[in-house]
């Protein structure tokens, strides 16, 4: 689990949105071209995640646990704006790419939404652990 946390533990910086159809065409972008957002990991496996709300997308906020095993991470909720109520899990399958995070809600060749996010700094990550 060290090393699974590892590529996790920090703060990230949202940098796109997509809704895509199971072949991985872009169908649209619910927080704009320039969405806001946050994403913290702690070692200690807590998170906390904000989505600010743009285009025709309600803002995202909620904190709790978080586990991850292989290519998959949960998220359950402690606290958050509705919809996300307390003792909620929100499933998510990880694809990694260069210096990125992408959980996307479904698996590849359905239709998801794809969250990109970049992490910040290695100060950003030392401050987060």
């Amino acid at each position: 689990m060290e090393k699974q946390w590892d590529r996790l533990v920090g703060v990230w910086t949202l940098t796109d949105v997509t809704d895509v159809d199971g072949e991985g065409r872009v169908r649209s972008r619910p927080y704009g071209d320039a969405p806001q957002g946050q994403l913290i990991y702690t070692r200690d496996a807590h998170m906390a995640v904000v989505i600010a709300g743009r285009g025709p997308a309600s803002a995202v906020a909620y904190a709790g646990r978080v586990s991850a095993e292989g290519d998959r991470e949960r998220h359950v909720v402690h606290v958050g704006l509705p919809p996300f109520g307390e003792d909620q899990e929100r499933c998510a399958r990880l694809d990694e790419r260069p210096g990125q995070l992408v959980p996307a809600t479904d698996r590849p060749g359905r239709p998801r939404t794809e969250l990109v996010w970049q992490r910040l700094s290695d100060a950003a990550v030392a401050v987060a652990g």
